[in-house]
């Protein structure tokens, strides 16, 4: 392709802040067409990009009351103004709809390189509408994009579709996102996959995306990211860079990946065990970082610039899934698929993570879904005669693998499954709702909230439901300080003195990088934000400093909220499962622990600005965003 001229060097070209394209692109699959509109600068000047802009879209565009899988709701990916830059972990964009397996706002966000080729090929992002009247993919290349026909492509799983596209448009270094079998038969914890295992992986927008006909997104690009101060950022990519080499976490990033979490978490009590009934798992040796980097690793993976690496590359050699070769599974599904599940067999876990990204489902909720399934089993609420002949033991890791494929296909006993913890046990019922483990209808990753008190708060409050990438407070517990905003020392996890004040610091803050479209790895014990604000000042040229960071991220959060309110998210909304606050732990470092919220719940909403009555944010907050969030009382 012949590389066109960077948009901050063309005279009236449509980039009037650095790190923009200044384009969205509009795709209406009723009708076939394809426009383009200019990006809203004063908006993104407010929010960034990234989920924060895309909630703002769907604040105006989708009613609260439409349903998620109508061609009403509108699929909406957005880079930010770090994405595409080369500066470590800008390599993020953020899927929003409202959610088809919670009912209220939705977000999924994914690296790789999917989401800088869209900045590359002239745009800010997507705005999907309607439902076409047969599959469509779009593509997208150097600032044109257009449907095309896709029923070749329709009932190919991920892997298959990326590189069919590949040599069907001859460019094999083509990014595509798409949905594989999951999304083109609804299954609720559908996800979107990009670059052969990355994932917008939670609230299942892949099913939006298939209610909609759209199989692919094939993008292409040779335009350049304008930079407004190039020196300056010279200088703040080359701190990046040299943070990174000097932190001892970034290191253990590169060297066993996010997995190398399993074993110790599990020693310091914050791994999911036994859909959440026990403190401790032996096994967690077994699938831990440093026995994959022993046994099933092939070698690191990085996004787009990023010389973190922390993705696996694996190939399996021996055994029942011998020949397994691909995107090795991160810390939330060896989790989530092991340990969960009381499961120690690694080389399952690769086998299931690879389904599910061939299929295209949530890790998390699909192995939180098969752990509540196990719970039903062990106490004889369903039987062989409801699994289709199913084992389901704990630990039984060919039953895992079996139903990952299941949900994956919506067939059988995976068909109920695939709804999500919430339905499902309303299907099976007899109590079972009691121990399906879930916030708003999303089911909870794996981070025990009675070992850090502040992740069930977190989780409580997450707009998407339970989330642990929207409020990494637990970071501050674990000992990784942030003196530039006041913490100094550690806190202790098992308290829930400052926590409150923490989750509300942190929840602002990975807003508003998943806003500007930044991972959390290159920043959280890493670098620091007064870095993110001097980049942020060197891509855009607009004044910035981490107190303003701070201020896009409350405002970006609030937002949401208010989205959720119009959804019917009210005060009772904002809990936790009773396995958490009632049950303590019967073993392991967090013996004897529940996580007290309500406490933490009533100081929370008042640092917000909330009503304490219905959740939602009182007139002066909404004052004071500056944001027109009409319907709001």
């Amino acid at each position: 392709m012949k590389e066109l001229q960077s948009p901050e060097i063309l005279l009236g070209g449509l980039a009037l802040i650095g790190g923009y394209m200044g384009s969205l692109l509009r795709v209406d699959l009723s009708k076939e067409r394809v426009d383009t509109e200019p990006l809203d600068f004063e908006i993104a000047k407010k929010l960034f990009g990234g989920s924060a802009y895309g909630a703002w879209l769907l604040y105006k565009e989708v009613p609260a009351s439409v349903d998620p899988l109508s061609p009403e709701n509108h699929l909406i990916i957005m880079t930010g103004p770090f994405t595409g830059t080369f500066v470590p972990g800008g390599t993020r964009a953020s899927a929003v709809a409202k959610s088809p397996l919670t009912g209220i706002f939705g977000e999924a966000s994914s690296a790789g390189f999917f989401p800088s080729e869209l900045k590359f090929a002239g745009f800010d992002g997507i705005v999907v509408e309607g439902r076409a009247s047969s599959p469509l993919y779009l593509k997208i290349f150097n600032g044109r994009a257009e449907v095309l026909d896709a029923s070749h492509l329709w009932g190919l799983d991920t892997f298959e579709t990326m590189e069919r596209l590949r040599i069907e448009l001859g460019d094999p270094h083509l990014r595509v996102a798409c949905i594989g079998p999951a999304g083109e038969r609804l299954v609720k914890l559908a996800a979107i996959i990009n670059d052969d295992g990355r994932a917008f992986g939670r609230t299942g927008l892949g099913a939006v995306m298939g209610s909609k006909g759209l199989k692919a997104i094939a993008v292409r690009g040779r335009m350049r990211v304008p930079i407004a101060n190039k020196a300056a950022f010279g200088e703040c990519l080359k701190a990046f860079r040299d943070g990174i080499a000097k932190a001892p976490r970034a290191q253990s990033f590169r060297q066993y990946g996010t997995a190398g979490g399993v074993e110790v978490f599990e020693h310091i009590g914050n791994l999911p065990i036994k859909n959440w009934r026990k403190g401790s798992f032996p096994g967690a040796s077994k699938i831990t970082g440093s026995t994959m980097a022993k046994t099933i690793l092939k070698a690191p993976w990085a996004c787009l610039g990023c010389p973190i690496a922390c993705g696996r590359e694996i190939e399996v050699k021996e055994g029942p899934y011998k020949g397994l070769k691909g995107p090795g599974p991160e810390y939330e599904t060896i989790a989530m698929l092991g340990s969960m599940c009381m499961n120690e067999n690694l080389e399952s876990i690769a086998k299931a993570n690879d389904l599910c990204n061939r299929y295209g489902i949530d890790t998390i909720s699909t192995g939180a879904v098969i752990a509540f399934a196990m719970e039903c089993y062990e106490r004889g609420l369903i039987d062989t005669s409801d699994t289709g002949g199913i084992d389901l033991e704990w630990g039984n890791h060919e039953a895992i693998v079996r139903l990952t494929e299941l949900i994956g296909r919506r067939e059988g006993f995976g068909e109920i499954l695939g709804k999500g913890v919430f339905e499902a046990s309303r299907h099976i019922g007899k109590g079972s709702e009691a121990f399906a483990i879930h916030v708003k209808g999303l089911e909870v990753p794996a981070h025990e909230p009675r070992r850090f008190k502040s992740m069930g708060l977190a989780y409580a409050t997450s707009n998407r439901g339970a989330c642990h990438m929207q409020g990494l407070a637990n970071c501050i517990e674990r000992g990784l300080l942030m003196p530039e905003y006041g913490l100094n020392e550690a806190l202790d996890g098992f308290t829930i003195e400052r926590k409150p004040e923490v989750v509300i610091l942190y929840q602002n803050l990975c807003s508003a990088l998943d806003a500007l479209c930044l991972c959390k790895f290159p920043v959280f014990g890493v670098t620091s934000f007064e870095l993110v604000a001097k980049a942020y000042e060197a891509i855009t040229g607009l004044p910035m400093d981490k107190e303003g960071i701070l201020e896009a991220g409350d405002k970006a959060w609030n937002l949401k909220r208010a989205y959720n309110f119009l959804c019917g998210i009210r005060t009772k909304d904002d809990s936790l499962p009773d396995r958490f606050t009632k049950e303590p732990l019967p073993d392991g470092f967090a013996k004897g622990q529940v996580c007290e919220l309500e406490p933490m719940l009533k100081r929370y909403y008042e640092l917000r600005g909330w009503n304490p009555d219905n959740g939602s944010p009182n007139k002066a907050k909404i004052s004071d965003l500056g944001l027109d969030l009409s319907g709001i009382p």
